[in-house]
C-alpha cells in the first residue's frame, strides 16, 4: 500500500486580496505562514519518505515547512501547478465577474467545460494532473509521499482519486487552504480516498487525523 497525502498550499495573497493567482508567484500571508507551520505540526509525526511540490513559491514554502520536520529532498513538479487562467491571473475576482460573465459562470456552476480566456480548460488540468499522481505513486510503491499543490489543481485531482471523470467535478468540495486529504494505492495503484479536506488543525492546532 502506498499512502499519499495531498496538500493545499497555504494562504497567500490572492487568496487574501481576492484575485486570481493561476500561475502567478504570489508570496504567503502571515496567516498563511501559521497555517502552513499548522499543518507542519500535524503531519510531524507521519512517516514521509518524499515530498513533491509545484514549483511556485505558495507551494514551496508550505512544503518547506512541512519539511522542517522530515528533511527530505523537495522534488519539484510543473504538472502539479496551478491552472493556467490566461487573461484572468492578477485580475480581481469582482472584475473577474463583470468582464467575463458567461466563463465565470462556467467557473461557478459548470466547472467541467470551463476554459480560461488563452489559458488552460478544466478538461485539460484533470489530464494533466491524474497522470501526474499515478506517476508519483508508482515511484513511491510502499511509501508514504506528501504531495503540495493548488485549489483547482486539488479539485481535478480528487475528482479522480474519487474515480470520477472531469465531468462530475462538481461532486468536489474544495477544502480551505492548507487542507490536508489522504489517499491510499493499491498494488494497482488504484486509489481509496481516506481523508478528504481535512482542516480541524487549521482551528487552534493540536487536532490528530
Amino acid at each position: 500500500m502506498t499512502k499519499m497525502i495531498l496538500v493545499r498550499h497555504c494562504q497567500a495573497e490572492g487568496n487574501l486580496k481576492r484575485y486570481f493567482q493561476g500561475r502567478i508567484d504570489t508570496d504567503v500571508t502571515p496567516e498563511g505562514a501559521r497555517q502552513a507551520a499548522q499543518t507542519a505540526e500535524l503531519l510531524s509525526t507521519e512517516p514521509i519518505d518524499a515530498i513533491y511540490s509545484s514549483p511556485k513559491l505558495r507551494a514551496m514554502k508550505t512544503a518547506r515547512a512541512i519539511n522542517i520536520y522530515h528533511e527530505k529532498e523537495i522534488i519539484t513538479d510543473d504538472r502539479l501547478v496551478e491552472i493556467n487562467a490566461g487573461k484572468w491571473e492578477g485580475v480581481l475576482l469582482t472584475d473577474i465577474e463583470r468582464l467575463y460573465p458567461e466563463q465565470w459562470d462556467n467557473w461557478k456552476n459548470a466547472p467541467a467545460v470551463f476554459h480560461a480566456p488563452e489559458g488552460e480548460s478544466m478538461r485539460e488540468v484533470y489530464d494533466r494532473v491524474k497522470p501526474a499522481l499515478i506517476d508519483i505513486a508508482d515511484k513511491n510503491r510502499g511509501k508514504t509521499v506528501c504531495v503540495v499543490s493548488h485549489g483547482c489543481a486539488i479539485m481535478n485531482m480528487m475528482c479522480f482519486l474519487h474515480g470520477y471523470g472531469v465531468e462530475d467535478i462538481k461532486k468536489i468540495t474544495l477544502g480551505p487552504n492548507a487542507s490536508v486529504n489522504v489517499i491510499e494505492f493499491d498494488d494497482d495503484l488504484a486509489p481509496k480516498v481516506i481523508i478528504d479536506g481535512y482542516a480541524e488543525h487549521l482551528q487552534g492546532g493540536g487536532s490528530d487525523f
